[in-house]
């Protein structure tokens, strides 16, 4: 393991608190007015004094080489590049305050200019989505690994290095909480400029890059425009937009949780959350991707989420279903939609086709309320996260967090694809999600 390693070290809080008063000072007698006695000058001062304490917050962040980057024929120049990314967009996360990703790349080419954009736009989206959320969604430490799996060489003279990604999180709402993440591909490419490197190209398999990836290639046909900058903007701005309209939704839902009443669905047999919570928490690891070998592995296709999903209620006792013609079950990779126990049917590892098994299957197996409250939640139950009008992704949730009000405040999750232990649902850049609320199973 390589010892090298870069902090973002707070400031003082001392000098920082010193900066602050005197500013606060300054303002208040810009501010004073003499006529009403002063009051526009104290609104400023209290309204400063109440943002003093989150101004001084010290968070320490810290990214780790986890392996030597010259085994691989690269010098530490390429890794200080790198790290220095990394450094910076966990800074920006934490205290969702954005920061200059593109001082990073060349951007006297135009190809890494606009993969620049991308960037900072996928970083300006997540933090734009995370402050719109009720809970607070800074970081009181994060702490993350870089593994480097390949580097490879480019006719260009640049290289490409591809990267893991792990991360344990304490979000400020729940510091007590160790939210982690792993297996999150990155793509660098990189060219020597002197001494240094800069980015020419960065690819990210997270929610929140590929969103904006995606609606970008759908804007644009692939062919990109004399303006990046602007369609990116246009494109963050109505996605979150939509956030908004999602997250006021689900805030009134929170309010109404208390109220709702359970479904009526018979079914004579409970299903043991435990014992999928208990899977869904084996199958996860804080550093490396792990996964059960005695199932299929489909994250080269789409994404483990579902399938990951699937073995928990399964490992919960709901049983395969291959009876009538909403099935589920695995028993191979195969697509087979027979009424026999061969084969797969696609509800095992399709979200959007889990869901339609939910809510249409009648008989035999699974019994779930498709549409309940979304704070109607437990451990066991599935939520599903969609954006741009598409169910994209599978968690099951493994606790219910509870504010001092006694209301659900949030979820806590276990995910595959990424993979993710304890994470809040709140943090994920898909901005729209659905309950899946298992009851049991029928003979």
């Amino acid at each position: 393991m390589s010892d090298k390693k870069q902090t973002v070290q707070p400031c003082s809080k001392l000098v920082l608190t010193i900066l602050i008063l005197a500013i606060v000072f300054l303002e208040g007698l810009a501010a004073y007015d003499f006529v009403s006695g002063g009051a526009l000058a104290y609104e400023n001062w209290s309204r400063s004094f109440r943002d003093l304490e989150g101004l001084t917050e010290a968070r320490e962040i810290t990214v780790t080489a986890r392996n030597d980057i010259q085994s691989f024929g690269l010098d530490t120049a390429a890794e200080d590049c790198i790290l220095s990314y990394m450094s910076l967009y966990f800074d920006s996360v934490a205290s969702l305050e954005e920061q200059d990703l593109t001082a990073l790349y060349d951007l006297a080419d135009p190809q890494a200019a606009r993969a620049a954009a991308i960037d900072q736009t996928a970083l300006s989206y997540l933090i734009g989505v995370r402050a719109l959320q009720p809970n607070d969604l800074k970081m009181d430490a994060c702490s993350s690994g870089v593994t480097y799996v390949n580097a490879v060489p480019q006719p260009d003279g640049s290289v490409q290095i591809e990267v893991l990604e792990d991360q344990v999180v304490n979000f400020a709402f729940i510091p007590e909480v160790d939210a982690s993440s792993t297996g999150i591909r990155h793509l660098f490419t990189l060219r020597k400029d002197g001494d240094a490197y800069r980015i020419v190209a960065h690819e990210k398999e997270e929610d929140g890059y590929l969103l904006i990836e995606e609606c970008y290639e759908k804007e644009t046909g692939g062919a990109d425009p004399a303006n990046v900058k602007e369609v990116l903007d246009q494109i963050k701005s109505s996605l979150l937009e939509s956030a908004r309209a999602a997250i006021d939704y689900q805030n009134a839902q929170r309010d109404t949780a208390a109220d709702s009443k359970a479904a009526d669905k018979p079914h004579a047999h409970p299903y043991d959350r435990g014992a999928a919570v208990a899977y869904a928490m084996e199958w996860v690891d804080p550093l490396t991707v792990k996964r059960n070998p005695d199932w299929f592995l489909y994250d080269g296709y789409g994404g483990n989420c579902n399938n990951f999903i699937s073995q928990c209620l399964y490992a919960g006792g709901i049983p395969m279903d291959w009876d009538g013609y909403a099935q589920w079950k695995w028993f191979d990779d195969e697509v087979d939609t027979w009424n026999q126990p061969s084969g797969r049917s696609p509800a095992w590892a399709g979200v959007e086709e889990f869901y339609n098994y939910a809510e249409n299957n009648s008989g035999f197996g699974l019994v779930a309320d498709v549409h309940p409250n979304l704070y109607a939640g437990e451990p066991g139950d599935v939520l599903q996260y969609g954006a741009t009008g598409e169910w994209r992704h599978s968690v099951i949730v493994t606790d219910v967090i509870y504010g001092e009000d006694g209301r659900v405040q949030d979820y806590l999750i276990n995910s595959n694809t990424t993979d993710r232990i304890s994470y809040p649902a709140s943090a994920y850049a898909y901005y729209d999600f659905r309950l899946i609320h298992v009851l049991g199973w029928n003979d």
